[in-house]
C-alpha cells in the first residue's frame, strides 16, 4: 500500500542527476510554491500578474479575429 503525505505532493521529483546537483549545489528550490501560504502582499503582486498575462492572451487572441 501506497501512503503519500502532504510534504511529499508538494515536493518538486528530480528529474535526473543534472538537476539533482542544481538542486544541491546551486540551491534550486525542492518544493513548489504554494500562492495562499505566502504574505498577503506577496500574493496580491501573483494574482495581478496572472491577471495580466491573462489579460494580455485574451487581447491577443481578440485582436488577432478581428484584423483576420
Amino acid at each position: 500500500m501506497h501512503t503519500e503525505t502532504a510534504a511529499s505532493r508538494s515536493e518538486v521529483p528530480v528529474f535526473n542527476d543534472a538537476t539533482d546537483h542544481y538542486r544541491n549545489i546551486m540551491g534550486a528550490p525542492s518544493q513548489k510554491a504554494n500562492l495562499n501560504q505566502m504574505p498577503k502582499p506577496l500574493r496580491w503582486f501573483g494574482y495581478f500578474f496572472y491577471t495580466v498575462i491573462a489579460l494580455m492572451v485574451v487581447s491577443f487572441v481578440i485582436s488577432y479575429l478581428m484584423n483576420r
